[in-house]
């Protein structure tokens, strides 16, 4: 038996665009997100990506993509906890050509935009929760990233340290990064400036748009 987790689905993101995406468990949101940052293929159809067709390339041509081009933010975090925040940070930049030192000094730079300057030599266990998630934005920003995913972001967070990460999300989208969204909480998904409602692996009717501020 074949289950179609997404059917006949269109969606376009412009450059710029702060779009969240809703729906309730198993109504193909994540499959979605998976198509979107390249950690899936569709089986049909075609998927375009800053011009490109993703659906025709290969796996390593995807992963390339993913470290240029994508930013993820995932709502448990997964940071390495033996690691030290801004080596955390550093992860993505293993495999750049670029000097350690300059990566360095900008993952400082990051963390001075996430408000964990102070913390930079701290392991993850010795962080809240909500200085976790900006470590992980932080990591997120490291390669300049013109898209950034984030799945349930704030989903283990209390109500106030959301709102401080949604905050964080709103400015980097003031600067010019496209964000994506996935979230089950409308109040979440307010932030953004357009709201897809995913329905049985449909999306549900038009989008909701809301101007930007």
């Amino acid at each position: 038996m074949t289950v179609e987790a997404l059917r006949g689905v269109s969606l376009t993101v412009n450059r710029g665009d702060f779009t969240a995406i809703m729906g309730t468990s198993g109504s193909g949101k994540t499959t979605l997100m998976n198509i979107i940052g390249c950690l899936d293929t569709p089986t049909s159809g075609t998927y375009i990506l800053n011009g490109r067709a993703i659906s025709a390339m290969t796996d390593d041509e995807l992963s390339v993509i993913r470290n240029e081009t994508i930013g993820f933010v995932f709502q448990n975090f997964f940071l390495l906890h033996y690691a030290t925040v801004i080596e955390n940070i550093l992860l993505p930049t293993l495999y750049m050509d670029v000097p350690s030192h300059a990566m360095k000094e900008k993952a400082m730079e990051l963390l001075a935009t996430v408000g964990l300057e102070d913390r930079a030599y701290f392991k993850p266990r010795q962080l809240s929760g909500g200085q976790q998630q900006r470590a992980a934005i932080a990591r997120a920003l490291i390669n300049n990233p013109a898209l950034i995913i984030c799945d349930e972001p704030t989903g283990a967070l209390d109500t106030r340290t959301a709102s401080e990460i949604m905050k964080i999300f709103t400015e980097l989208n003031n600067r010019g990064t496209t964000i994506i969204l996935v979230t089950h909480d409308s109040n979440i998904a307010a932030y953004a400036h357009t709201t897809v409602h995913i329905k049985d692996g449909l999306i549900d009717d038009a989008f909701n748009r809301t101007p930007r501020q």
